[in-house]
């Protein structure tokens, strides 16, 4: 079996006029035995020759079978694994990437950023859960910090650390799940919310409640996606960040879709075009689905109060600035009051909109399967998960079914 163990101070060969083993020049100097010699696994050091053994012993099996992890490379802290290895390596969407960023950097390194891999375990796992929670944060926001954590931990499992201590706690990972149905607006809300807004902003409304866009296809829908003759709107692309730059794409998915186009939304449409004009734009384009060109000129119905394409995240987003301030306006969150900003409000943010698009459809018993096409769902499988509480009288045809089959 490859391996052995040398002594640094001492020769192996007898001095054959003394009889006895002469000193090396680094007598003395440093820890006298090292384990040499297993394949993949770098030479360590022991002032005793039991633990040099000992040691040997494990670093062969666990090299035999394939497991052997250097604790040297799980000597390297959490911050440091992060910000020099992990984080440099990812590539999100600004809007996925910046809410990771802010979830790590603030309520992960922190409190664990000091530690080093290796000795990460369940017990200060429990502590820093505990911390979170007596900071208030909603259950829902720790479970996504936990699973940044767990997806953190899994890519040095193998290479830095033998098992994620996440895993090993399964049982105790949070939970924020609860209710974990979507909500729809009312019309009165739908209403409220609109009017709140700043009129340049209110069509975003009418695309998400009267089409089901998400957010960053109604921020990159453009007039010329109307068709009237058809009836149908072409949704064709999203807008999204990165980082502070805007850029087009295909929608999610990378798959272009049509829209029924209502009566009541081409009216709102053509009104928000009557007072607010198309804006011009050339914006960087990724990914498939523009002829391989590098850019794309579009006429962007929404704008900022500058005719800039919208910027949804961060601190000066319009998600902070302009629809929390409408929710807060209708009475829906409310400020808080230990820090500046608002209250939690997850659930009340634009995808709302498409949830409501998706209750209504179905309330009027559309079929689900076109509603997976019209809203973009990789398969209708997900149509049915997300939104089978708002089909109408949902099990109680079958009730007597059967009945009515045999009386048949």
């Amino acid at each position: 079996m490859p391996g052995y163990i040398e002594d640094r101070w001492m020769s192996k060969r007898v001095d054959p006029e003394t009889g006895k083993k002469w000193r090396k020049e680094q007598y003395g100097k440093g820890l006298r035995y090292r384990v040499c010699g297993i394949p993949g696994v770098k030479d360590e050091s022991f002032a005793a020759l039991a633990d040099a053994k000992t040691w040997l012993a494990s670093a062969q099996t666990d090299s035999r079978r394939g497991d052997y992890i250097d604790p040297r490379l799980g000597q390297i802290t959490l911050r440091m694994y992060i910000e020099t290895i992990w984080w440099p390596a990812r590539r999100d969407p600004m809007t996925t990437g910046q809410s990771m960023k802010s979830k790590i950097w603030n309520h992960i390194l922190p409190h664990l950023g000091h530690l080093p891999l290796a000795l990460i375990d369940s017990e200060h796992l429990r502590a820093w859960l505990a911390t979170l929670r007596d900071k208030k944060l909603a259950e829902s926001t720790i479970e996504v910090i936990w699973i940044h954590l767990t997806t953190i931990l899994k890519t040095a499992v193998g290479k830095r650390i033998v098992k994620n201590p996440c895993t090993e706690m399964s049982d105790e990972r949070p939970n924020g799940a609860g209710d974990t149905k979507a909500r729809a607006w009312t019309a009165d809300q739908v209403r409220g919310l609109r009017a709140a807004l700043p009129d340049r902003y209110q069509a975003a409304v009418d695309l998400g409640v009267m089409a089901g866009l998400r957010q960053g296809e109604a921020f990159a829908f453009s007039p010329d996606d109307i068709d009237e003759e058809a009836g149908f709107l072409h949704i064709r692309r999203q807008l999204q960040w990165d980082p502070s730059k805007p850029y087009l794409k295909l929608p999610k998915g990378n798959k272009e879709r049509d829209i029924p186009l209502s009566p009541g939304l081409l009216k709102a449409l053509r009104a928000h075009i009557d007072v607010h004009p198309p804006t011009l734009r050339t914006l960087p384009w990724r990914g498939p689905g523009n002829g391989e060109r590098a850019t794309a000129t579009v006429s962007l119905l929404l704008t900022s109060a500058f005719g800039n394409p919208i910027h949804s995240s961060g601190n000066t987003g319009f998600n902070e600035l302009i629809w929390k301030r409408a929710l807060v306006s209708i009475g829906l969150i409310k400020p808080r009051d230990d820090v500046e900003g608002w209250e939690p409000s997850r659930e009340l943010m634009f995808h709302r909109c498409r949830h409501t698009y998706a209750s209504v459809q179905l309330g009027y018993r559309e079929d689900p399967v076109s509603l997976s096409h019209w809203m973009g769902h990789a398969s209708p499988d997900v149509t049915f998960k997300t939104y089978a509480h708002f089909m109408p009288d949902q099990g109680q045809r079958g009730r007597t079914a059967v009945d009515a089959w045999l009386a048949a």
